[in-house]
């Protein structure tokens, strides 16, 4: 087993294997970031969580639209992978998913979405507690605020840890399309064992290009954006030479 790469030469990676490239990439990114804001605004606007049925009907709209754009999250792994492995890419390659087992690009993200939604649950609760308090006498007690906030910082984590444990799964599946998703499932698990710090470590890395960019009026943030995915190709790449699993991952 090789040593691995550090975060300063896997974004080295990056940047060299973007050039002639960040037109294609920032504009599929650009397309998908407007359908998933497009679709996720549809259901806000469409279901307005007042009980509890329709807090049913909105936190499981969320999910089935988390699941729809895991077709569209393969076909970004696949553009990045095409990226890192220095191919030629395309537009079209955002939809690579739809063509190739986008059945199981839906399953692979049911672990995401659903941790994604549970993590927003305390924080819809504790907004609607405050709305209708805001049209009552009755206060709240802040007992019920803090320990909403606490579930929601403790469901951010374990957002955050399952991310890292199955940040691999779509990469996987564009190498070995021919497994179970269950088996691509454990097959991300295995790798990321011991390697979910050095992943966090890259993402924390951007923060400061993404503060720029915001202070550069955002504009910055479409390369910052690529350059993070291209990035966290190269760590798969990395990842999977390092542990020498290229036949059996």
């Amino acid at each position: 087993m090789r040593q691995t790469k550090n975060t300063k030469t896997l974004k080295a990676i990056a940047r060299e294997r973007l050039l002639g490239k960040y037109g294609t990439t920032i504009a599929a990114v650009v397309l998908y970031r407007f359908i998933a804001f497009l679709m996720i605004n549809i259901i806000t606007a469409a279901i307005i969580p007042t009980n509890l049925i329709t807090y049913f009907a909105y936190f499981g709209s969320t999910i089935l639209v988390n699941l729809f754009l895991g077709v569209f999250d393969s076909g970004l792994a696949y553009l990045f992978m095409n990226v890192v492995y220095a191919q030629s890419v395309s537009m079209s390659d955002l939809f690579h998913g739809f063509k190739n087992h986008p059945d199981k690009a839906i399953l692979l993200h049911v672990p995401i979405a659903v941790a994604n939604t549970l993590t927003i649950i305390p924080l819809q609760v504790l907004m609607a507690m405050l709305v209708k308090n805001n049209n009552s006498a009755v206060s709240i007690d802040p007992r019920y605020i803090m320990f909403a906030l606490l579930i929601s910082v403790v469901m951010t984590i374990a957002n955050i840890y399952i991310r890292l444990m199955f940040s691999q799964s779509y990469y996987i599946l564009q190498d070995f399309p021919e497994k179970r998703t269950s088996d691509i499932l454990k097959a991300s698990m295995r790798l990321m064992k011991g390697s979910k710090f050095r992943l966090l470590l890259l993402y924390l890395s951007f923060i400061p290009l993404a503060l720029i960019g915001v202070l550069a009026c955002f504009i910055p943030l479409l390369w910052v954006g690529v350059y993070n995915s291209a990035s966290i190709a190269a760590f798969y790449q990395d990842l999977i030479a390092s542990k020498n699993q290229n036949t059996d991952v």
